[in-house]
């Protein structure tokens, strides 16, 4: 019996140990004209299915895409983000959205050196659509619940944003006509 009642605290500070190295994320708020600027494309898209790939013991969930529009840079066809569930492996990170099959985004995205094309600034380069979307239509983005730092480090609060999808697409012809782009 006592040796049961020594386990107790010993689970209990594991569990205190595991809780505070669980993973969270960080993420640098970007505004709209930052992330025009930096993404290599933007594209008003529908995601048409999905499926995982494991690397490095990272699962990685693949959204294939059709593009309705390309505001900046070239079509894009997949974007790929870490999480997912791969046979019984499943993992999520912070700070990564999940995409729905048959919905309609504006996606800033940002191809790597390898060739693998991310959302730029995870959940902050995704916004969602009504179905059949028009001009006057409200692109939204939800509050994110993840830490955000400003450019010098300091906390910041992040907000939902709502802007007419009119007004984002002019947002980033702007910034991608004055050649920023990295």
């Amino acid at each position: 019996m006592s040796n049961r009642l020594n386990l107790c605290p010993r689970l209990a500070v594991v569990a205190a140990v595991c809780a505070l190295a669980a993973p969270a994320a960080t993420l640098e708020q970007l505004t709209l004209d930052q992330m025009a600027e930096k993404a290599t494309a933007v594209v008003q898209a529908t995601v048409t299915g999905s499926y995982t790939s494991v690397v490095n013991a990272t699962v990685y969930t693949h959204y294939k895409l059709r593009s309705a529009e390309v505001w900046k840079g070239a079509p894009a066809s997949e974007v790929m983000v870490p999480g997912g569930q791969s046979g019984k492996f499943q993992q999520s990170f912070p700070g990564v959205p999940e995409l729905s099959t048959g919905r309609e985004y504006v996606l800033f995205l940002w191809k790597s050196s390898t060739g693998i094309t991310h959302l730029l600034g995870l959940s902050q380069g995704l916004f969602e659509l009504p179905p059949q979307a028009a001009a006057s239509s409200l692109a939204t983005r939800a509050k994110i619940g993840e830490m955000m730092l400003d450019a010098s480090g300091k906390k910041v609060a992040d907000r939902a944003v709502t802007i007419s999808l009119s007004d984002l697409r002019s947002k980033v012809q702007s910034a991608a006509g004055r050649g920023f782009t990295q």
